[in-house]
């Protein structure tokens, strides 16, 4: 259970306890007051009192009376039985209610024998009354309010507990709709923790969640709104350049061309470039039209390693490629394959000349993992996930590329449930780990020659 529910239980228990309360206590006062307005008291301790008073003045007179409630166990609680004599004065000496006499001798006349108010002769003749008198009976019927009365205090006392609850309910979702109204007009910086407060409910909890989402959609906006910017300004180079061909052709025709070689290649880098961008909208917005495959991962790791293999022994680096496991996983094998290209490219293209990119396909913890070394000069720590941004390039390097390869691969492999991050290696390089906890892993061995 949960504890709003809890809190909503307690408190509608405990209004049903004070409704309860309220009617009982008004029942029992009701009762009082009847009592009063009579004058005695005609329960069953009166009965109980009263006849042993009765018969104390019976057999023993006043004096056994008077001994009676002098021994009367506790001290000071000896019952007010009052012992009236003809005269309507107490045998004891204590003060008589004249109501609470003359209701006594009504009683006594309308109910012989009633057992809260007794008529009873001493050993010398006397005929005495007794009955024990109501509190207060001396000032007669006490002033209440009627049993209505009380009942509609208890409800209204209900009522204001109720009203109080149920705005300390619904106070946060009042909140929760002004902040929603606030974001749909556009304050992306609009919070509704700050505005809840620490309840430590399930509503604290919808609250927590909400301010995650608009944390979330205002990330996604300003990354989407860097995007646009980044993409304008990458496109903005090869049109220029393709512009300058137009220019320098028309000015000066013996070079139409070369004009026409540097438009050929600026639009073969603008469709490049615009590939790219499409597929990492595709992979971004979680919209893919393609079928899933059961991929082998071992399989599409060896057929990348031949083709790029060729690249790298053209600038003097090798590729060695260790598997122990055979894995496979569902899903498209265009988008893996496009993932651990752009990784295996980036090691081969930052790794020292002469030194190797070491691939490898293990298990660890019940999960698939490919990690692929380089000896390059690895990524300084605050940019080892900057790295993943879309059109992202280190300080001072080439400018060669557009920096979609790594946020492309990233996104590929998290469509595939698995993750990919970047560590620095000990004596320099970097290491890039692809884990797939989802793939299906079987012991083979050691698979594909070293490309050197």
């Amino acid at each position: 259970m949960g504890r709003l529910f809890w809190k909503l239980f307690v408190s509608l228990s405990l209004t049903l306890v004070l409704i309860g309360a309220g009617i009982g206590g008004a029942v029992y006062l009701h009762d009082q007051r009847l009592q009063n307005e009579e004058g005695i008291q005609r329960d069953r301790r009166a009965e109980f009192v009263v006849g042993l008073v009765a018969n104390s003045v019976r057999h023993g007179g006043i004096a056994g009376a008077r001994a009676l409630l002098d021994e009367w166990p506790g001290k000071n609680r000896a019952p007010r039985v009052l012992i009236v004599d003809s005269k309507g004065h107490d045998a004891l000496g204590r003060q008589v209610p004249p109501f609470a006499l003359k209701k006594a001798l009504k009683a006594l006349q309308r109910h012989r024998g009633h057992q809260s108010v007794r008529q009873v002769a001493a050993p010398d003749g006397q005929q005495y009354v007794l009955f024990l008198p109501a509190a207060d009976a001396s000032s007669g019927p006490p002033r209440m309010p009627p049993p209505s009365v009380q009942i509609l205090i208890a409800l209204f006392a209900s009522l204001l507990f109720s009203a109080i609850f149920a705005t300390y309910l619904t106070r946060p979702i009042r909140h929760l709709r002004k902040v929603s109204t606030r974001l749909a007009e556009g304050d992306l910086g609009a919070r509704v923790t700050p505005l809840i407060g620490s309840r430590n409910d399930e509503l604290s909890d919808l609250g927590n969640d909400f301010d995650f989402m608009a944390t979330r959609l205002q990330t996604l906006l300003n990354a989407q709104r860097q995007l646009l910017h980044d993409v304008s300004h990458e496109l903005r180079s090869p049109v220029a350049r393709m512009r300058l061909a137009v220019g320098i052709a028309r000015q000066q025709p013996e070079k139409v061309e070369m004009a026409l070689e540097r438009i050929e290649r600026e639009t073969e880098r603008l469709d490049e470039l615009l590939g790219q961008i499409l597929t990492l909208a595709r992979l971004e917005s979680g919209l893919s039209n393609d079928a899933k495959e059961q991929v082998s991962i071992d399989e599409l790791l060896e057929e990348i390693i031949q083709d790029v293999g060729f690249e790298a022994q053209a600038s003097g680096k090798a590729i060695t490629y260790h598997a122990n496991i055979k894995a496979r996983v569902e899903g498209q094998r265009e988008l893996l394959r496009r993932a651990f290209e752009n990784v295996i490219r980036n090691a081969i293209k930052h790794t020292a000349e002469g030194t190797t990119v070491d691939i490898r396909l293990t298990r660890e913890d019940h999960q698939a993992v490919v990690t692929i070394l380089d000896r390059g000069p690895g990524i300084p720590l605050d940019q080892l996930d900057r790295v993943f941004q879309p059109f992202y390039r280190l300080p001072g390097e080439p400018g060669q590329g557009y920096g979609l390869g790594l946020a492309i691969a990233r996104r590929a492999v998290i469509r595939h449930d698995g993750t990919l991050d970047l560590f620095n290696r000990e004596g320099g390089g970097l290491l890039a780990k692809v884990a797939f906890p989802q793939a299906i892993c079987r012991i083979a061995a050691a698979t594909a020659p070293d490309v050197s």
